[in-house]
């Protein structure tokens, strides 16, 4: 292919990706609103039937009430995850709107909204609790995603560098540098957040554990597409991991506020469990933190597993002397079968 050409293509490539990412983004933040989102209520039976008919009217599929039967079980819903805010209403007196700043700002603004509608419609004034708010250092609520992002671009664009520098040689090599970024890239962030900055504080130990499972999962899911497509698997981690994970990553957007589709399968990319995983753990008392947790490890897992079974692959290639083992570890699993089917093809004809 000329020169000219690969330029066209790449111009093309590239306008395409760009297209992709605002397409993602645009759908994912364009027109926000709740689905199912977890609202816990204190009050009397015949108050809390009024206030879920006034939700399901103001919005239909909205929200889910939760009954619960004091104030005290309601802040902990709030404080557990279970629940994204709370109303206790007594006979008397002004109603308790109960949120959690730190779960983010657009899901507090929904909330405080909505609560606030309903209580009025009961003929009741409002006093709001806050009670997980932000601190200081993370006015805006952004440090977790500004410790996501961190690990996220580098470990895809190191993982690149890992491929280049290290294709020649067994995938135990790029295993071993991508455990060492998960490891270091981790720590440094959260010397830069906690002791530098002040915005995560309080669990640094758990926060480089975590942070460490994450960056492992990304640059180990990078790894694995490298070894079964060679570079192009960039592109498709890329498309994954940024165009679409990071649009649902649940920092703009609360996940229940997502459209269709991602709103499924945010929760299940290491990119909002990342996001979850360090509110949760700085915030929550690491409340909600099992099922992002789990998701992270099925990422980085089955990215093992995967690289495990193509180095078996390379094992017996290495076994056979059909070419050099540089040349072995250096082609891709899928170029691989290619060719084995192209041999096999030839013998039977």
């Amino acid at each position: 292919m000329s020169t000219a050409r690969k330029m066209i293509a790449l111009t093309l490539g590239a306008s395409l990706f760009s297209a992709l990412f605002v397409l993602s983004y645009g759908y994912a933040i364009h027109s926000p609103r709740p689905h199912a989102l977890r609202l816990a209520v204190a009050a009397s039976p015949a108050t809390t039937h009024a206030i879920r008919d006034d939700l399901d009217k103001a919005l239909p599929g909205g929200f889910s009430v939760l009954e619960v039967a004091t104030e005290a079980e309601a802040r902990r819903d709030v404080l557990d995850t279970i629940a994204l805010g709370a109303l206790v209403v007594s006979p008397s007196g002004p109603a308790e709107l109960i949120t959690a700043g730190a779960g983010g700002m657009s899901a507090q603004q929904t909330v405080t909204t909505a609560l606030t509608a309903v209580a009025k419609a009961e003929g009741r004034t409002v006093r709001s609790v806050d009670v997980a708010p932000l601190p200081v250092g993370d006015r805006a609520g952004q440090s977790s995603f500004v410790y996501e992002i961190g690990l996220l671009i580098p470990g895809v664009i190191g993982s690149v560098g890992f491929y280049l520098l290290g294709r020649r040689a067994r995938l135990w090599v790029r295993v071993a540098a991508a455990t060492g970024y998960a490891v270091f890239s981790s720590t440094l962030g959260v010397l830069v957040l906690d002791l530098g900055l002040g915005a995560l504080t309080g669990s640094p130990w758990t926060l480089i554990a975590t942070g460490s499972l994450v960056a492992a999962a990304i640059v180990l899911t990078v790894a694995t597409l490298h070894a079964l497509l060679g570079l192009p698997g960039t592109a498709v981690a890329g498309g994954g991991l940024l165009v679409v994970g990071n649009a649902v990553n649940g920092s703009t957007v609360p996940i229940p506020m997502l459209p269709g589709g991602y709103r499924e399968i945010a929760p299940w990319l290491p990119n909002a469990a990342a996001v979850r995983a360090f509110r949760d753990d700085v915030y929550f008392h690491g409340h909600g933190m099992a099922q992002p947790l789990l998701a992270l490890a099925l990422w980085a897992g089955v990215a093992l597993v995967i690289i495990a079974a193509v180095d078996v692959v390379h094992a017996r290639q290495r076994r056979a002397a059909l070419v050099d083992h540089a040349r072995i570890h250096a082609t891709p699993l899928l170029t691989h079968l290619r060719s084995r089917r192209r041999l096999a093809t030839a013998d039977v004809t």
